[in-house]
């Protein structure tokens, strides 16, 4: 008879590494690799117990309204399944004593928990008017005990493709446009960078660098903790650094003073960017922000800027909107198509005829190149371009409706047995166009 010992693999607590022999006879804590490692588990799985709790919430308050709004149902079930999967390997793992390794989960768990977290506690005041009288009331979307209804899941959907558009409080808002053109020092100057309600500036607009740069220096670092959207003119470096780490801000409209060299990047958390008088910097930075959507940019000052851009990051939720009036028309291009699968709208300024550089003759066949699966709407922009002599660049009616026709023609497509889908092409002087959704704001407008 063949008799098999199994050796366990102890673990010694006291001394941190594989237990020995005499371990236990010196009376140190010693436990199996097992329990070991389950221990180790413990505060994981709580992390993802946590992550597991919201997502079932946001599960539950859409199947109450199954069938209105099944895409995103089945997007946190899947978002769900993901981290059920991911607790259970954790288990397994531990429980196999293998080393302890961070779950295969897609980046953003945080974010997935900050999403589920905002969603669930996210209310909308009702108002319904009729004839002879108006009802108002407060719902919460996801409230524990409470009766869900069908427009629990559309504001769901509404906040989660942020087609909202953000109402900030009086208390809130801040304009400097005039304060900060002052060229005489005054006493508001003063009292404004005392004033303690700034700390509770949400949105800051007119704010004018240019006459006095140490003192908008002196405001950007107050507000930066809380600021969200945000219009700066005439910025310098040093403000550029400032806004670099403002955690908060989601909505930035930037007009650079001089030229920048090296510029520090942008927040990576923007949803939307307007920068004017671009660096190559700020361009190359724009696939790093994952959660960008709106994106206008404007002049160069060397002139040309060509840059190639790569496909999009893992976790990027693509650009929707897109305004470039920089040239070559390379660059233009090349952004869109690294954004091919979500932009619904592309302005470009360019001339309709002519010889001049801002004349792209190729743009109708390199716009077909793109693969601009989501395009609804193009428009061609007619605004004065940098350092043209007369600032009106050449453009004529007959020129134009054949651009247009030719942008149109070669944005049909002709592969799909689906039905066509049909995309606008509008010039910004010759029809009647939908103006660029403002700072801040997200919802689509029809032509």
């Amino acid at each position: 008879m063949v008799i098999c010992i199994v050796s366990r693999r102890l673990w010694c607590r006291d001394c941190g590494e594989d237990a020995a022999e005499d371990c236990e006879d010196s009376g140190h804590s010693v436990c199996s690799l097992r329990q070991l490692r389950l221990e180790e588990a413990a505060p994981k799985v709580q992390r993802l117990d946590k992550v597991a709790t919201s997502a079932r919430e946001v599960v539950k308050a859409l199947l109450d309204a199954k069938g209105v709004l099944e895409a995103q149902l089945e997007q946190w079930r899947g978002r769900l399944r993901h981290v059920e999967e991911a607790k259970k390997e954790l288990w397994v793992a531990a429980d196999e004593g293998r080393d302890l390794q961070e779950p295969t989960l897609e980046e953003g768990l945080e974010q997935l928990l900050q999403d589920a977290t905002t969603l669930l506690q996210a209310k909308c005041q009702l108002q319904v008017d009729s004839p002879s009288s108006t009802w108002k009331g407060e719902l919460q979307v996801a409230a524990p005990g409470s009766k869900r209804t069908l427009l629990g899941p559309l504001v769901l959907q509404l906040h989660q493709d942020r087609s909202l558009v953000k109402v900030f409080r009086s208390e809130e808002c801040m304009n400097l446009s005039g304060l900060s053109k002052q060229k005489e020092h005054t006493q508001e100057l003063d009292e404004t960078l005392q004033n303690p309600g700034l700390d509770k500036v949400r949105k800051l607009d007119g704010l004018h660098c240019m006459e006095r740069p140490n003192w908008s220096t002196a405001l950007l670092k107050r507000v930066a903790p809380s600021v969200e959207w945000l219009c700066v003119g005439s910025a310098l470096r040093e403000h550029l650094d400032v806004i670099r780490d403002m955690s908060a801000l989601r909505c930035l409209y930037v007009h650079l003073g001089t030229s920048v060299k090296n510029a520090p990047d942008l927040p990576l958390q923007l949803q939307e960017l307007e920068v004017r008088n671009v660096e190559v910097e700020h361009l190359q930075s724009v696939q790093r922000m994952p959660r960008l959507r709106k994106l206008t940019l404007r002049w160069y000052r060397h002139g040309a800027v060509d840059v190639a851009f790569p496909p999009l990051p893992a976790g990027h939720c693509g650009l929707q909107w897109l305004d470039v009036r920089l040239q070559p028309v390379s660059t233009a291009l090349s952004l869109a198509e690294a954004h091919a699968a979500t932009l619904q709208e592309l302005r470009i300024l360019c001339a309709s005829e002519g010889d001049d550089p801002w004349h792209f003759e190729d743009l109708a066949e390199g716009l077909r190149q793109c693969g601009l699966v989501a395009l609804r709407r193009v428009v061609l922009v007619r605004r004065p371009a940098p350092d043209y002599p007369d600032k009106k660049l050449p453009h004529a009616s007959e020129s134009c409706q054949k651009q247009k026709q030719s942008v149109w023609d070669k944005l049909v497509p002709t592969d799909s047995e689906k039905p066509v889908r049909i995309v606008k092409v509008m010039c910004e002087d010759c029809d009647e166009c939908p103006a660029f959704p403002p700072l801040g704001d997200f919802t689509w407008k029809d032509a």
